[in-house]
């Protein structure tokens, strides 16, 4: 089964190179220290769109953010305000920045997940904030997509390199906010599992190319770098990082609150990741009164029925239901997800869970209201076409691809996109479940 959002025409791969050209310029991404992330099935060719589902992809994106945005920072004037509106721990949100850049900067870095059903896309996740993943990966494979097929004059499809358009982001934050023209990209290898080990530096290097000054810093070397105490040698950086991962680590986060402290401005800023909490998606589909018509009909059109977990009634199809009774009867229809949680980590999916231990999780999320429900999305396949494992030709296999656009500063900054190998099933998450990586460009 398709579906006419991903086009009827057959892809256009008359100007693509040979099988083995292609798969030598993958092999760039792939090999040495990507190999981790890229398990040895290979898919030959980009996930290519028609432009109008292309465009109606960042522009849903788009509205979507300005809508998540709102929702959180009308819930109170005030950070701590907004940290108690999502019954979360002040602790958890350690970063705070003073004055307007952190609103400001909230949400000039997003990537949100997206699935396809028979009705076109479904906005499942918002990630938010610079510590997201995929922007150089998805970097990587669009240069090599663009060797593979003859370079960038001859290539079928819109490109786009997700770290130039950051890079522009940048430059802009530079201008804005005054600050001598340079970051520093703040990140730690451990992220990566200690590789690759140019991970970081390929960001700094981008930037470089752009004309600002970049150094990349662990979180120990962060002070000394800076020339801290005294004037930072860099007023601006790139968060590259989360807290939640950070403190797994067990790193020490008072060199950088030391940082921002002495006036260094860290983006996307600590209310990027107040905003991506899935409560706020829960409110935002459960609708809030400053909504216009226009800003409903969007989130019914591409949000999934989401809401937060609570014993409290709720409305679906027009019928008012206690939720944790709708949850218990209705369980093949609903996914549970923590409102805090990253790579489909502590995600239930009814229809694959066992009754007895659906049933503990909603019980638990009942009693913390730390999750949120959403009607589970039932994805249709695109085909794909994959190296045979004996490199000799290639097949075709139906994948259910999760689609990640980027925005940075509201800017289509290309589309990673990530599914099982063929004939797999389970969350589609590349950490710890083995997805396949790639890109999806829109056709010319």
């Amino acid at each position: 089964m398709t579906v006419p959002w991903y086009g009827a025409a057959p892809p256009p791969l008359d100007m693509r190179r040979t099988l083995p050209a292609v798969q030598e310029e993958l092999a760039r991404v792939h090999d040495g220290e990507y190999a981790r992330v890229v398990p040895t099935t290979l898919s030959l060719r980009p996930v290519m769109l028609p432009r109008s589902s292309y465009d109606e992809l960042v522009a849903a994106a788009g509205a979507l953010l300005r809508l998540l945005r709102r929702t959180l920072l009308e819930r109170a004037p005030s950070a701590a305000g907004r940290i108690a509106a999502l019954g979360a721990d002040e602790g958890a949100y350690p970063l705070v920045m003073p004055g307007r850049v952190e609103e400001d900067y909230a949400t000039c870095i997003a990537r949100p997940d997206v699935m396809v059903d028979a009705t076109g896309p479904k906005f499942v996740e918002f990630n938010i904030g610079s510590g997201i993943g995929g922007v150089v990966d998805t970097a990587l494979h669009t240069a090599a997509w663009a060797a593979a097929f003859g370079g960038t004059g001859r290539m079928p499809f819109h490109a786009v390199d997700p770290l130039a358009v950051r890079d522009d982001l940048f430059v802009r934050a530079v201008r804005d906010l005054g600050t001598t023209p340079g970051v520093a990209v703040v990140g730690t290898l451990r992220d990566f599992g200690g590789s690759p080990s140019r991970y970081l530096e390929l960001q700094a290097e981008s930037l470089r190319r752009r004309g600002l000054a970049a150094e990349v810093f662990e979180p120990e070397e962060l002070l000394d770098g800076l020339g801290l105490p005294g004037r930072p040698r860099y007023q601006l950086g790139l968060r590259h990082f989360t807290v939640q991962e950070w403190r797994g680590h067990g790193i020490d986060l008072s060199p950088v609150r030391a940082a921002l402290d002495a006036g260094v401005r860290l983006i996307a800023t600590q209310t990027a990741y107040m905003i991506a909490n899935k409560k706020v998606l829960g409110w935002l589909s459960e609708g809030r009164p400053w909504m216009t018509e226009r800003d409903r009909a969007t989130v019914r059109r591409y949000l999934p029925w989401t809401r937060v977990v609570a014993d409290r009634p709720v409305v679906r199809h027009g019928r008012t239901v206690p939720l944790p009774e709708l949850l218990r009867e209705r369980q093949e229809d609903f996914v549970l997800k923590p409102a805090v949680g990253m790579s489909g980590q502590q995600v239930l999916v009814g229809r694959s869970c066992p009754p007895d231990t659906w049933r503990a999780a909603v019980a638990s999320a009942v009693a913390g209201e730390d999750h949120i429900a959403q009607e589970r999305v039932d994805p249709v396949p695109y085909r794909m076409e994959f190296a045979r494992p004996d490199g000799r030709g290639s097949y075709e296999a139906e994948v259910t691809p999760v689609f990640s656009p980027f925005l940075f500063d509201q800017r289509d900054a290309g589309c990673m996109v990530r599914y099982l190998p063929p004939g797999r099933n389970g969350v589609v998450s590349i950490h710890g479940h083995g997805a396949l990586p790639n890109v999806a460009f829109a056709l010319r």
